[in-house]
């Protein structure tokens, strides 16, 4: 009796201890995709807006791609030149306008067997004095290191198109 007690604590302890690596793991993946989505939409800062000053692809551009995404993505290169980072930001900087996000919104897709996230950010966009918002929703794919793999936006509800005026 004794035995089968101390068995099913250690069932039931390993069964909490897993499900609780699961949302911890979970809990990760959305700060990553947050904190990604945060910088995709914030700014141009003043360091960013220094770098494009000298052009599209200064070496200084590395250096803060690096700094700013390299923990968050798997494979940075292909994501730059697939214009999945940077690409609200570029355009802003372009166009002389300000992004920032009221709200970062992530969800974990449940009925898949990857790591698959839905998100919604709500951008505020301002150009000379004036204030307007947009949603920019998509998918985005981790691996099992919870590094971005895949970024796909759905619908920017005109927020590119915007930025190009």
């Amino acid at each position: 009796m004794r035995g089968a007690v101390i068995l099913c604590v250690l069932i039931l302890g390993s069964l909490f201890s897993s499900i609780a690596g699961c949302s911890q793991e979970n809990d990760e993946n959305i700060t990553t995709i947050r904190t990604f989505l945060a910088n995709e939409f914030t700014g141009p800062n003043e360091e960013l807006t220094d770098i494009l000053d000298k052009g599209p692809y200064p070496p200084e551009l590395q250096v803060y791609l690096e700094h700013n995404y390299k923990d968050f993505v798997k494979d940075l290169g292909l994501m730059f030149n697939n214009g999945h980072v940077l690409t609200f930001l570029r355009l802003a900087y372009i166009n002389g306008y300000q992004l920032s996000p009221i709200s970062i919104d992530v969800k974990k897709i449940e009925t898949t067997l990857n790591n698959t996230y839905d998100y919604k950010v709500e951008v505020e966009y301002s150009k000379n004095e004036k204030t307007e918002t947009a949603i920019v929703i998509g998918i985005i794919n981790l691996d099992d290191d919870g590094d971005i793999l895949l970024i796909r936006k759905l619908e920017d509800h005109g927020l590119l198109e915007q930025l190009r005026h």
